[in-house]
């Protein structure tokens, strides 16, 4: 195996394919990184938006667990798409945008069914806007990252 910055494995010389360590290392970071801003868009959207304190999924713990539940899968689904694909770059951009409309259900479905305590719209449209915000970086890091250069 190559070895990349600073001795990490980047998997076998020509393909794709991250090494397990490269993997985790990157979707750490990605999921701290992500989890932060999260986190503070929440915040800010909480209080801009005058979104009631008892909405909990907008809640910092909500938020952050979530977020780094979401990036574990992505960085888990970019892993399996580079064993499986030539390059999996393309696939899992693709991927990352359907499952960010996908992601959107949930909170629709909280506003349709008013199952939380203090759901309003602007509520809703806080816990959407998370959404973006985390798919862009899952893209943007396991994009750049996440393979080894070739």
């Amino acid at each position: 195996m190559a070895v990349g910055i600073r001795g990490l494995e980047i998997g076998a010389r020509g393909t794709f394919a991250p090494s397990r360590t490269r993997l985790a290392v990157v979707g750490a970071v990605l999921a701290l990184v992500a989890t932060a801003a999260d986190v503070i868009l929440a915040t800010l959207l909480r209080g801009a938006l005058g979104v009631p304190a008892g909405f909990s999924p907008l809640t910092t713990p909500a938020v952050a667990t979530m977020t780094f539940a979401g990036m574990v899968g992505a960085t888990v689904a970019f892993g399996w798409m580079a064993r499986v694909r030539p390059d999996p770059r393309t696939a899992f951009v693709w991927v990352a945008l359907v499952a960010l409309v996908l992601s959107w259900l949930p909170d629709l479905g909280i506003w349709i069914t008013g199952v939380f305590p203090h759901t309003t719209g602007a509520g809703i449209v806080s816990l959407m806007a998370l959404h973006p915000v985390a798919a862009g970086l899952a893209i943007g890091v396991l994009y750049r990252f996440g393979v080894p250069a070739r």
